[in-house]
Parts: structure tokens; sequence; C-alpha cells
């Protein structure tokens, strides 16, 4: 009988130790600045999703911005699943405070712990300068 329970409680231990390995989707680190308008954002986050029309999938992202930085490694953070993803990046001016911006594009980050600098807009949400508006007419 005390052997039939050794075995039990051995088998049940290896049982337990295999299931504790980490599974699910592999997701990176990025961290980098966050400005609006040229100027750092004092306060927000930057929220990564995976872009679905994109055909990209895994688990979504969030690093809070603290004085124009962010870092997905930080307390609070997640890590991002990579490929095409759509950012989105909300600024205030403090915790809690008055939103300055919120704004969003699509990019496509490496399968890689990586740095990315968000995208301002410009003044107003205009387009960046390297990219055309619309078509010339």
């Amino acid at each position: 009988m005390r052997a039939f329970a050794l075995v039990s409680c051995l088998v049940a231990v290896l049982l337990v130790g295999g299931c504790s390995s980490e599974s699910g989707p592999k997701s990176y680190r990025v961290s980098g600045e966050a400005k609006f308008d040229g100027k750092p954002i004092p306060y927000g986050e930057v929220l990564f999703t995976p872009d679905g029309a994109a055909g990209n999938s895994g688990p979504q992202g969030i690093a809070t911005v603290q004085d124009g930085k962010y870092d997905t490694a930080a307390e609070g953070g997640k890590g991002v699943a990579g490929g095409p993803t759509v950012v989105r990046v909300t600024g205030l001016d403090k915790p809690g405070g008055k939103l300055l911006c919120e704004f969003e594009y699509k990019v496509d980050l490496p399968r890689a712990d990586s740095k990315h600098d968000t995208q301002d807009p410009g003044p107003k949400g205009a387009p960046p300068k390297n990219k055309k508006a619309g078509p010339e007419i």
C-alpha cells in the first residue's frame, strides 16, 4: 500500500511539472520614444494590436508612456506579437489628466525584441511629410 501511495505521488508530481511549462504564442519586447507635435508625451499608453486584416494574430501588447518613453517590459507592460500591427497612442498631460493626443497607424514590427519610436502624425493629425495625403490630380 505504501509503494502504491509513493508511486501515485511521484506520478502526480511529474504530471504537474509537465503542465508548468510556458505555452502560447511568443511575445517580444518593444521600447522607444512617444512624441506628439515633436514633443515628448508626458504620460499615456501605447497599445499594439496584431493586424487581423493583414493576417496577423497573437497577443496584444501594451506599454505605459512616461516622459516621452515607453517599454513593454516595464511594470504593467505586455510584449507584442510582432508582424503587421496596429499601434494606438494615447497621450495625457499627467496620470488621469487632460487628453493631449490620440492617434493610430499600421506598422510591420519585427518578430524579435526591438526599438520603435511612435509615428507622430504631425500638427493637428496631418499625415507625415513622407506620405501623400491622396492622389495628385
